[in-house]
Parts: C-alpha cells; sequence; structure tokens
C-alpha cells in the first residue's frame, strides 16, 4: 500500500491509533513499533509526538481515495499520482487503490501518470471531508512518438529466429541516430562494428545477405558507399513504423531469396490526427499522420541528419559537411469494403563533403608505443540520390481469400569525387615518464606519401511486381506468389591510389571501367500452413531464375512449431532448408572494375532448433529464448571488407560453414520498462578454390557477442528514466588489402560500446494542442573506448608492416528534445 512521511493513506474509517502509526517517518514503520515492547525512552517520546502528528492529520486534512483499472477492468499498480497545485504525490497498491490529501476544500488537478498507458488528467471539486470514491480506466498507451520496443517471439511471427518489435521505446534507446539497425545490434545474432553504418552482418553472411523490405517492397543501401560517415539515413523512417519483424534464420518462402536474414518493416494506418518532432545535437525530424473521412489515411516524414558534430570526434581534422535529408509519405485509400489501395513514396539526398587537414593515430602498447601522423590536402565528395515508389493493391473479398498486388520501382543516382594527398610519418614515441621528450616523436620508422582518386558514376533502375494470395482452409492456409524484377546498372569507375613509403611506390588500387549490366527475374513460391493441437508445420517450395546469369534457385523449406500441452509456457521451434540468392550488382563486379556475369547462385542449407520459455519472476513475465543453428555453404562468392565496402572476387569459389548459439533473456525488470540481455557465440569458416586447401575464419566471423540494453525510472515518478545500452563483439579477421590469401592474417580489435541516456517525460491535458514533451541528455561511447573500423597498411624502412587503426566515434554528448501532438 502507498505511503507518505507524516501522512495517513489508509483508506476507510478507521481508529485514532492506526492515523497515528501511519504519521511515523519511513524510519520507524508500524510493523516496527508493533512488533516488540517498547524499551527505550525515546521510542515512547517518538510514538508520543506520532500520536499528536496523526491528531492533527485526521481532523485537519481531507482525504480523497480512488482506484485506476485497466479496459478489462483489472486494476493497475504503481501508477503515478500528483495532486496539483499542492505537489502531492502518491501511487496505487496492488490493488489499484490510491490515496491523497489536501489541506482545504478547494479546485484541483489530479495527474495520472503511468509508462503503459496514456497520461490521464481530472478535475477535481473537493468541497470537504465526505468525497465520493474516484474510479478511473486507463488507456494503454498510443503511440505519441514513434518508439521501438523488442518484444519477444510470439505465436504469431512465422520464422524460427523471429522478434517483433513494436512502436514503443526507440525513442528511450541512446543511440547515435534512433535507426532501426541500431536495435538490432543488440540482438544476439546480428553483429554492427560501426556505429555510423546501417550495415549489419548475421550469422556469419555478408553485409549484401540481408532481405530488407518496407510493405512488402524492397530497399537497399547504397553501392558505392565506402565507409559509414558517407552512408547517411537508411530507408525505414521510425517515425511511420508500425512494426517491424527480424527473422535471423529459418523464414518460410514467402520472403525473397536472401541467405542471412530478413528485416520487414510495415508502415501503420492512423486513426486521428496527430504527429511528432525531435530536435538534437545532431540533427532534426517530424511527422504527421491522421484520417480524412472513412477511407483516407496518411503518414508523412522529415528527417535531417547533421553529423557534422559528432564527426568532430574522429582521429581526422577535418572541415565535415554533411547533409542527409529524405521525405517519404505513406497514403492508403480504401476503395470498397473489400479492397485498399496503398502509395509510398521516398525521396532521399545524401551528400557528405570533407577537406581532410591532419589526422594522428596512436597504437600498439604503454611501453612501445607507435604514432602515424598525417598532414592531408585535397577533398571528398559523395553524393547519393535516391527516389523510390510503390502501389499495392489488396482484395479482400471475403474472410478466407486474400490477394495483394506490389508495383514497386527505384532510381538511384550516385557519385564519388576523391582527391586526397596525405604525407605521413611513423614514428616511435617516448614513453619514459621523466624524459624531456616524454609522448614525443623520438625515432622516425618510415616516412611516406598516400594519395587516392577517384571519380565514378552510378545509375540505378529497379523494378519489382509482385503478386501473392493466401487461402484459409480449415485446417490451415494456402499462400502463392509469383513475381518478376527487373534490374539494369550503368556505371563508370575511375579510381587509383597508392602508397609511396619505404622508396617504392605500391599501387593498392586501380579501376577504369565502364559497366552496363541488366538482369530479369522470375520468381514464385507455394506454402502450406497446418495448425493442428500443439504443432504448426510450414512447408513450401521457393523458384527463381535469372537471365543475366541462366542460374537456377530451387529452395524448399520445412518450419515446424510444437507447444507441449503441458506446458503452455513453453514453445519449440524447428527448421530446415535451402536457402540462397542470385548475384547481384556488387558480386558481379571484380576488383579491377570489370565484370564477370556468368556466375552460379550462392547457396546454403540451414537448421534451426530453439526453445522460447515464459518465466514469471516477481509476478512479471520474462521470454528467455535459445536456439542452436548450422549453416553448409556453397557456390560462395569470397570477400574482402574494407570499413563497410565488400570487395568480390568472383573469379573464386568458397565452400564453408557456420555454426552457433545464442540466447537471449528479456522482460520488465524495472515494472513498466523493457530491458533485455543477448548472448551470442558462432565460428564461420570456408575454404577457397585455388587460395587455400583448409577452412580458414570468414571476414564476418564474430566468435562472441554480449549485448544489454536496461532501462529503469524513479520509483515514484516514472516520467523520469534513464537507459543505457551495452555491446560487446570479439575482433573479426584482418589482413593486408587485395590479398585473399592473407585476409585473416589476425584479429582485429575487440567492439566496445557504452551508451547511457537520460530522459524527463511531461504530459499535457487531454484538451491541449500538444500532449507530450520529453528532455533528454545523452552520453555516447559513455568509455570513450577506441574502436577501430578498419586499418591502414604502412611499410617501413626495415620492409616491416603496420596495421594503422582507423578508429571510430569518441564520446559524445548530445541533447534531445521531443513532442508530439
Amino acid at each position: 500500500m502507498p505511503t507518505m512521511p507524516g501522512r495517513c493513506l489508509m483508506p476507510g474509517p478507521m481508529p485514532w491509533w492506526p492515523v497515528a502509526l501511519c504519521s511515523v517517518p519511513k524510519i520507524l514503520k508500524p510493523p516496527l513499533l508493533l512488533s516488540k515492547p517498547y524499551k527505550s525512552g525515546m521510542v515512547r517520546y517518538l510514538a508520543v509526538v506520532c500520536c499528536l502528528f496523526g491528531f492533527h492529520s485526521l481532523f485537519g486534512q481531507i482525504r480523497v481515495t480512488g482506484q485506476l483499472t485497466d479496459s478489462a477492468g483489472k486494476p493497475v499498480s504503481e501508477v503515478h499520482i500528483l495532486l496539483l497545485p499542492d505537489s502531492v504525490v502518491s501511487s496505487t497498491d496492488a490493488r489499484g487503490f490510491f490515496v491523497v490529501q489536501v489541506n482545504k476544500p478547494g479546485t484541483y488537478t489530479l495527474q495520472i501518470t503511468h509508462v503503459q498507458y496514456k497520461t490521464l488528467i481530472k478535475k477535481l471539486n473537493i468541497r470537504g471531508q465526505e468525497n465520493k470514491p474516484l474510479h478511473y480506466v486507463l488507456s494503454e498507451s498510443a503511440t505519441l512518438l514513434p518508439e521501438m520496443e523488442v518484444k519477444g517471439d510470439k505465436p504469431v511471427l512465422e520464422s524460427v529466429s523471429s522478434v517483433r518489435i513494436e512502436a514503443a521505446q526507440l525513442q528511450l534507446t541512446p543511440v547515435l541516430f534512433g535507426e532501426v539497425t541500431n536495435i538490432l545490434a543488440t540482438l544476439p545474432s546480428v553483429a554492427a562494428n560501426n556505429e555510423l553504418s546501417t550495415a549489419y552482418s548475421v550469422r556469419g553472411g555478408g553485409y549484401d545477405e540481408n532481405l530488407v523490405l518496407v510493405n512488402n517492397i524492397p530497399v537497399y543501401r547504397p553501392f558505392l558507399v565506402r565507409s559509414g560517415q558517407q552512408e547517411g539515413l537508411s530507408f525505414i523512417n521510425t517515425d511511420l513504423v508500425g512494426h517491424v519483424d527480424f527473422s535471423a534464420g529459418g523464414w518460410p518462402v514467402r520472403y525473397d531469396d536472401k541467405m542471412a536474414s530478413v528485416l520487414s518493416a510495415t508502415y501503420r494506418q492512423p486513426q486521428q490526427l496527430a504527429g511528432s518532432a525531435m530536435l538534437s545535437l545532431l540533427g532534426a525530424k517530424a511527422h504527421v499522420e491522421g484520417r480524412v473521412g472513412e477511407r483516407l489515411t496518411f503518414l508523412a516524414g522529415i528527417r535531417h541528419r547533421r553529423s557534422a558534430y559528432l564527426f568532430n570526434t574522429l582521429n581526422t581534422e577535418a572541415d565535415y559537411t554533411p547533409l542527409f535529408t529524405d521525405v517519404q509519405t505513406f497514403i492508403t485509400y480504401r476503395l470498397s469494403s473489400h479492397s485498399t489501395l496503398s502509395a509510398l513514396f521516398a525521396y532521399a539526398q545524401n551528400t557528405y563533403r570533407v577537406v581532410p587537414h591532419f589526422a594522428q593515430t596512436s597504437f600498439g602498447t604503454f611501453n612501445r608505443e607507435l604514432r602515424l601522423e598525417v598532414a592531408f590536402d585535397g577533398s571528398e565528395r559523395m553524393d547519393y540520390h535516391t527516389y523510390q515508389g510503390a502501389l499495392q493493391y489488396r482484395w479482400q473479398p471475403n474472410e478466407r481469400f486474400t490477394w495483394l498486388t506490389t508495383v514497386s520501382l527505384a532510381n538511384y543516382f550516385e557519385g564519388e569525387n576523391i582527391d586526397v594527398e596525405g604525407g605521413y610519418r611513423l614514428c616511435d614515441v617516448d614513453k619514459n615518464l621523466g624524459s624531456d621528450t616524454f609522448n614525443q616523436c623520438v625515432a622516425v620508422r618510415g616516412v611516406g606519401s598516400l594519395y587516392n582518386y577517384a571519380r565514378n558514376r552510378l545509375s540505378a533502375l529497379l523494378t519489382d511486381v509482385n503478386t501473392e494470395f493466401t487461402y484459409v482452409l480449415p485446417l490451415g492456409r494456402l499462400q502463392g506468389g509469383v513475381a518478376y524484377a527487373w534490374q539494369a546498372f550503368d556505371d563508370n569507375l575511375n579510381e587509383y591510389s597508392f602508397t609511396d613509403s619505404a622508396g617504392y611506390v605500391q599501387i593498392e588500387n586501380s579501376i577504369l571501367a565502364t559497366n552496363s549490366l541488366q538482369a530479369h527475374l522470375f520468381k514464385g513460391y507455394l506454402q502450406h500452413v497446418i495448425e493442428r493441437g500443439a504443432w504448426q508445420w510450414r512447408y513450401g517450395i521457393r523458384g527463381n531464375y535469372n537471365t543475366l546469369n541462366g542460374g537456377w534457385l530451387l529452395s524448399p523449406r520445412v518450419l515446424a512449431q510444437w507447444r507441449p500441452p503441458a506446458q503452455p509456457r513453453l514453445r519449440w521451434s524447428f527448421g530446415a532448408g535451402l536457402y540462397g540468392q542470385q548475384p547481384f550488382y556488387k558480386e558481379y563486379r571484380q576488383p579491377n572494375g570489370e565484370t564477370k556475369t556468368r556466375l552460379q547462385p550462392q547457396n546454403s542449407l540451414q537448421f534451426n532448433a530453439g526453445m522460447a520459455y515464459e518465466l514469471i519472476w516477481w509476478g512479471r513475465t520474462f521470454l528467455l529464448q535459445t536456439e542452436a543453428y548450422y549453416k553448409r555453404l556453397w557456390n560462395q562468392i569470397p570477400y574482402i571488407i574494407n570499413n563497410v565496402r565488400q570487395i568480390y572476387y568472383p573469379d573464386y569459389t568458397a565452400t564453408g560453414y557456420v555454426a552457433g548459439f545464442e540466447a537471449r533473456l528479456g522482460g520488465e525488470f524495472a515494472k513498466g520498462t523493457e530491458s533485455w540481455f543477448s548472448l551470442g557465440v558462432m565460428s564461420a569458416k570456408e575454404r577457397i578454390a585455388g587460395i587455400v586447401s583448409e577452412y580458414v575464419r570468414r571476414p564476418t566471423d564474430q566468435r562472441f557477442k554480449l549485448a544489454i540494453v536496461f532501462e529503469d525510472h524513479l520509483p515514484a515518478d516514472s516520467t523520469w528514466r534513464v537507459r543505457l545500452n551495452f555491446q560487446y563483439g570479439s575482433g573479426l579477421p584482418v589482413g593486408p588489402p587485395g590479398n585473399l590469401a592473407l585476409r585473416n592474417s589476425f584479429q582485429g580489435d575487440d567492439y566496445i560500446r557504452l551508451d547511457i541516456g537520460f530522459y524527463k517525460d511531461v504530459f499535457f491535458r487531454e484538451e491541449r494542442f500538444l500532449k507530450y514533451l520529453r528532455l533528454g541528455a545523452e552520453i555516447n561511447n559513455l568509455l570513450g573506448t577506441r574502436n577501430a573500423v578498419a586499418y591502414t597498411w604502412i611499410t617501413d624502412v626495415n620492409n616491416n608492416q603496420f596495421a594503422i587503426p582507423n578508429y571510430l566515434t569518441g564520446r559524445l554528448f548530445n541533447v534531445v528534445l521531443s513532442a508530439a501532438f
């Protein structure tokens, strides 16, 4: 039962002695006073004084009691109660009851807040001692601000390795730009060792092995991007998202052909006029949504990112001028009671310009530290423009049959202009604390110059037409569909780079090529879903033909879920099948820029076995998920990763395997919040024909992954919150550039990052235009960890090679102000 120092909060009629005991300060609670005879004169004195205060409270204050329930009539506990203007604070007990006291009659405002329900503000006219008990029904919180909450796997999800991300908690996650991929990075399946990029690896797969859909429409990352700071905004606008389904393995045949993961975002259909806005030191965004009549709904959002403040924490001193902006709108129109037409339009302009001046990187140990100093001349400019539109028609003549047709068109224009020269010095650093040259260069190991030049242009036109149906059978569902895709790429590549060191020039990269590629893809699938008792089965087959390489893909798959009748909170999941993907633009391109089109589709045989169990702790539900998986790979196109760029070698083929285990525990560790702990272990190896005769680590072989997302709030005031995001990933294989045989020569540095955010929520009355205000202070990379994203290779005068780390962002303070109406 809620208590307040100096006031009695016991509801109902009572004699004077409980009033006195309730008035005792917290350090002298009633059980303490009644548990044994008083042995101290001081205790007796305090009891008498408290009794006197109890009489004063009884005859001088007016009590107001009430109960709070949800829409189902269940009591809601730990609701924050604030009575204004006296600022009297209370909270509900386990039965939903609360009590507040005022000193005199009058008009008061009662503010009721809970993290899971809409804020309720009521006017109270208190006249005297006798007041009718209050009763209010709380409504579940609507999406006032576009937030994301990672929920556990639910039976409605189709895949073995699935999580659903609802619009609930993203704004409280202290990540740099609030991207969906930043939340994915906290899952055990996902390796994302670059906070500046939306690229991620899933269970040993490459960046290009992940399928991303928005309302069943495929979306892509920029094709020419070299580093995370150039990448700009991802396509998914979290302000518009209704929910996101993510699967790391064992997904059904209805999804397009990729080998690593599926990320499917669904934009919502609003029910009323609403909107939000956010402003921070890193950018701004806003959205508006609403319904016009009974037929039309609309969503519109704009985002702008200001990354110069963040880039100033990099180890390169430069003039950064990034401009990342995108606009999206999603409209639905109900043609009739059985059919709906929807449209999605998006435009993105991501421009990155930098004029570097000086960079200094120290590495090694404390006793033997080396330092690389580079002075630059020149500039870089990258432009990425994306135009995308889609129409979708849904027809449902009855409850058993649904027809969905989607037509989408995406146009990409990308350009790179690089002309940068750098003169460097590699030296030993004096670490003798008593030396006059402490922390200065004392011995030069090598001097030289670096030069990078590029004039690259690319345009891409991607068209997709997809038709699918669902028919409900007496014991399940029958699903099927056909699709056609046309892909056209035109590029003009002219780039080279070299290093002049140790008395000779080493050309690291030289590309001069003009390419034009067109591919027609024909796809289809058929799937049967059976639900019998505690079992659910999904089995089907998918086919894919590519005219450019003449490659066929046939992918049979079977998935099963079982809930033991004796253990309704336990669910077992199993999956097996073939998963492959046709080559895309980057896979066709060789390191010298020329294309090789006669490539076989990459293929894999995957097995998944998982368990999900609902635990009951402290009267709350937690979800424990574990899973083991194994992939057998063949016809793989080997590649080297440089920063976020994958450089393919289509002249070679590889075979390999991936095996791993992962676990995730999530729930309300603090009531009314969502937190989770993720753990993953994995081994990913491959053997390249003609290069290595034994299995070696793949470039994405992250052996160990640990992530924690934890949220808490003040017990007496849930409008004050704190949330932290911790990630640890073991180092990835690293080697000198352009060498397949040595690409895994040693292990890179581990990735360690801790972000924390503090937030205050302010709710306004329902009749006001402004409904919600949030002020936040975030510290990104709280520990100031220097995480390396790539390495620059330098040779000294003794012909020794050194891998110089290129570090990511440092510690950064950010202020966030967001509002909703």
